[in-house]
């Protein structure tokens, strides 16, 4: 009944949810983005305190994944890298980073409660995950913080990230061809505002590339091919659209800045509605 922490991971452990009390007596869910938020900047920290920062050191996030992360690395000096969705691309950061002999990992995540802390494997670890949760509770209890406040905290210093997804099913035999004609269509006819908002950036990681709305440049993704739309608005917000791989449902992402949490969610109503969604 007095528990600080309620985790739970999935039965092959590669993912780890949390519950966590806050100082009224209540229990807040903490999202995959956010728990990744708080590991990455608590594993920075120790380093920093403990004067043990590796060489080079970097982080790996997915691409729609928080981006409160590559806030946090800035702010240290930490270089962090964008992949794709899956952690195998993750892995294969660091494999590249091992053969080069460059550079430190120090942590990885994605949005779906996926964490790797260490080298020794190229996929989440839920087990070493847990450990490092309760430390680091252990670590902001004794500051009289719980995590709810650590993460407002970092609200304070980045700005309040936010982040939603939006999921339509389409089953059945046409199912694969509604996803595709609405991922045509966005890839087609860009729209070239969303929720009010003009878009100033256009990715499609099929093409390959980023297209500067303003001056038609284009620049490499730098990844992979896959099947994905990438528009990033004049307020910095990122909405990133692709079919799931293993379920007949397209999926849309929201990374949001906003001023509050009332904001943020005035903000992701507003894209839905003008998406249709």
């Amino acid at each position: 009944m007095g528990s600080d922490l309620i985790i739970a991971t999935d039965p092959d452990a590669d993912r780890v949810g949390v519950v966590a009390r806050t100082k009224d007596g209540s229990f807040r869910t903490i999202t995959g983005n956010q728990m990744g938020a708080l590991l990455l900047d608590y594993i920075i920290t120790a380093y920093e305190q403990t004067n043990t920062m590796p060489p080079l050191p970097y982080a790996v996030k997915t691409i729609v994944t928080t981006e409160l992360a590559s806030k946090i690395c800035q702010s240290h000096g930490v270089e962090i890298f964008n992949v794709l969705t899956g952690f195998k691309f993750i892995g294969e950061v660091i494999k590249n980073h091992e053969k080069s002999g460059q550079g430190s990992y120090i942590f990885g995540f994605e949005e779906s409660y996926g964490y790797l802390k260490g080298t020794y494997a190229r996929d989440k670890d839920a087990v070493v995950a847990s450990m490092l949760i309760c430390e680091m509770t252990a670590y902001y209890a004794a500051k009289n913080m719980t995590l709810s406040d650590a993460l407002e905290l970092l609200y304070e210093r980045y700005g309040y990230c936010c982040e939603s997804n939006s999921e339509i099913y389409m089953e059945g035999v046409d199912g694969p061809a509604k996803i595709a004609a609405i991922m045509d269509g966005l890839r087609n006819n860009a729209p070239s505002s969303i929720g009010g908002a003009d878009v100033v950036t256009f990715g499609d990681y099929k093409a390959e590339e980023f297209t500067d709305i303003a001056t038609g440049k284009k620049t490499p993704t730098g990844l992979p091919k896959s099947n994905v739309l990438y528009f990033k608005l004049e307020n910095g917000d990122v909405i990133i659209v692709r079919p799931s791989g293993t379920e007949p449902k397209i999926k849309f992402y929201f990374l949001v800045i906003a001023e509050n949490a009332d904001n943020a969610q005035e903000k992701i109503a507003g894209y839905k509605k003008s998406l249709d969604i």
